[in-house]
């Protein structure tokens, strides 16, 4: 059965390439990284300037080393001077039992069949070999759908190279923010981010899990762009990466992108001219392209700044 890290990871599959990079990381940066500014001097982050508020916009890589520490200045500055997070979810729901249970419920079979029932002789061999590689035993994955196998290999290998999703930055300042006793909003619950992934994950699962086996192999050399763009705030470079990525599953990426982007803007909105400044902070992937957060705003009206 899959460990705490592969339990959280899973809950956040959707946030977060090449397919399950931009799902499961959207984005989790796959080596050491610094949050210091780009060579243009721009970090992942925009403000929208109101009469009474500022609301910041800090696209999140979700999952980093402890060598991304200490952030730019700008990010500490936009949450030094807000009073109120919004966060994708609440995470200390996501660390609930319960929130884990469920979760692994949704992800195991319970008709008293066997992943080797669901995908093919090739597919289930491939993963075994993968398996055996790292030193576990296939039976801690004959009762997992192909989604939670992807997740759960993914988590391992993030691991084996130091990442570690408390390092995340939506969770360093969620802890920060607790601490500090920042009023904090949640754009979704930890039960509707478990069966939106639930639901989408089922779509074409054992191409999902085959194309997460092939990309786990060259995971370093496919974080290169997506690192580079995050880091120097380069929107357009993050939406080629993001409609490239997931063009072939047009469906995860209007449910796990577009549709929840569309909700985002508008509880976003509702935050624009409060009396206290707001520090928002999503996944990079949600505010980029035609239909992302920051697009969404500029076509309600508002004009928005890269910091």
């Amino acid at each position: 059965m899959i460990d705490h890290f592969g339990k959280v990871m899973a809950i956040r599959y959707m946030h977060c390439i090449r397919l399950v990079f931009l799902i499961f990381a959207a984005l989790y940066c796959i080596y050491p990284v610094t949050a210091y500014a780009g060579q243009e001097g721009r970090v992942f982050l925009w403000s929208i300037e109101s009469e009474k508020n500022t609301v910041y916009l800090l696209g999140s890589v979700h999952v980093l080393t402890k060598e991304a520490y200490p952030l730019d200045e700008r990010m500490e500055k936009a949450y030094s001077g807000s009073a109120c997070i919004m966060f994708e979810a609440d995470m200390t729901g996501i660390a609930l039992p319960e929130t884990r249970m469920k979760m692994i419920s949704a992800g195991t079979y319970s008709d008293g069949t066997t992943l080797k029932q669901h995908i093919s002789k090739e597919t289930y061999g491939i993963l075994k070999h993968k398996v055996d590689a790292a030193g576990m035993s296939m039976e801690q994955f004959d009762t997992l759908k192909p989604w939670l196998c992807a997740v759960t290999l993914s988590g391992m290998e993030l691991r084996r190279m130091g990442f570690d999703p408390a390092l995340g930055i939506d969770s360093y300042f969620f802890t920060r923010a607790r601490q500090d006793k920042k009023d904090l909003i949640f754009l979704e619950s930890p039960d509707y981010q478990i069966d939106l992934i639930a639901g989408v994950l089922e779509d074409r699962p054992e191409d999902l899990l085959k194309q997460t086996i092939a990309e786990l192999e060259v995971i370093e050399t496919m974080s290169a762009d997506m690192l580079s763009a995050w880091e120097s705030g380069d929107a357009a470079k993050m939406e080629s990466i993001v409609s490239m990525s997931l063009k072939d599953y047009p469906r995860i990426h209007d449910t796990l992108f577009v549709q929840r982007n569309t909700d985002w803007t508008a509880q976003i909105e509702k935050l624009i001219g409060r009396d206290k400044n707001v520090l928002v902070i999503v996944g990079a992937g949600h505010l980029v392209g035609e239909k992302g957060v920051l697009n969404q705003l500029r076509k309600r009206g508002y004009t928005i700044s890269l910091e």
